[in-house]
């Protein structure tokens, strides 16, 4: 099964040109999953999480990037474990985990996170603190893949049941990685797909998120990412897909297309609305 969606539900404007505020409730009518890194700055009241509920039908599905912290971008606030970080952020996670809509949470570490001992253990340190739980792990560091190490990395991914996540991005050299497609989970694979946009993709400073992600696919390259997606969809049981390339609202006309690509067939909001599920 292949559950197509975006990065949050705000910043698209062509999935619903008529809308100057779009909803939850309007994109879940679009795709079945959302990614969303709400938590990523803060932890939240779970009071959020039980409203987006109710904007959307018991089957849609959210992947969630924790706060900041557990993904190693800061160090925690004085006194303040990570161990506590990841205990609060279980809580907030519990009633999308009763009713069966958590997808996962991603993990996308930056690219200071290199290939360690260290960092090898930190992975298994977030599978114990959050057991049970889907967990993506997007690497944005190149020592990860080198061909000496990755069937160890492979090997261990597998053992602590983390899914390694497809990214599709520009090729800049170290702080970027190639798309590989592997399995670590028979039961879940996971896509990113960031866009090319070499020019942006390692700027730092204000924008920079935004020059990133300016990109919109050609038919050609959904095509190919496509023929990859349909290979590796016969090897778990469940395989999401998130478009990302947001900045220049190319994001969901990519998506769409690419669930008529996969035969899914998503519709906008108003057009003939199909089984996702």
């Amino acid at each position: 099964m292949d559950l197509i969606g975006l990065t949050t539900w705000t910043e698209h404007p062509n999935l619903l040109p008529n809308v100057k505020k779009p909803t939850l409730r309007d994109y879940s009518r679009a795709f079945p999953v959302v990614e969303l890194d709400t938590f990523f700055y803060g932890l939240k009241d779970v009071k959020i999480v039980q409203n987006w509920q109710q904007q959307v039908a018991p089957n849609f599905q959210f992947i969630l990037k924790p706060p900041r912290e557990l993904t190693l971008h800061e160090a925690p606030p004085a006194g303040v474990t990570l161990a506590e970080i990841y205990q609060k952020f279980r809580l907030t996670l519990e009633p999308l985990i009763a009713t069966g809509q958590l997808a996962g949470v991603l993990l996308q570490f930056s690219a200071n996170f290199t290939l360690s001992s260290a960092a090898l253990d930190y992975l298994a340190f977030a599978r114990k603190h959050l057991p049970k739980i889907p967990i993506f792990i997007e690497f944005r560091q190149r020592s990860w893949y080198q061909p000496r190490y990755f069937e160890q990395v492979v090997q261990r991914l597998q053992t602590l049941q983390l899914t390694l996540a497809m990214i599709d991005q520009p090729d800049i050299g170290a702080e970027s990685i190639p798309l590989r497609p592997t399995v670590t989970t028979p039961q879940l694979g996971f896509w990113r797909f960031h866009g090319r946009n070499a020019v942006n993709w390692a700027k730092k400073g204000f924008g920079s998120k935004q020059g990133r992600t300016l990109y919109r696919y050609s038919e050609t390259e959904l095509q190919t990412l496509a023929a990859l997606v349909k290979d590796f969809s016969g090897q778990v049981e469940r395989n999401y897909i998130i478009f990302n390339n947001n900045s220049g609202g190319d994001a969901a006309d990519n998506a769409l297309r690419f669930s008529e690509l996969l035969g899914l067939n998503y519709q906008r909001p108003g057009g003939q609305q199909l089984d996702f599920f």
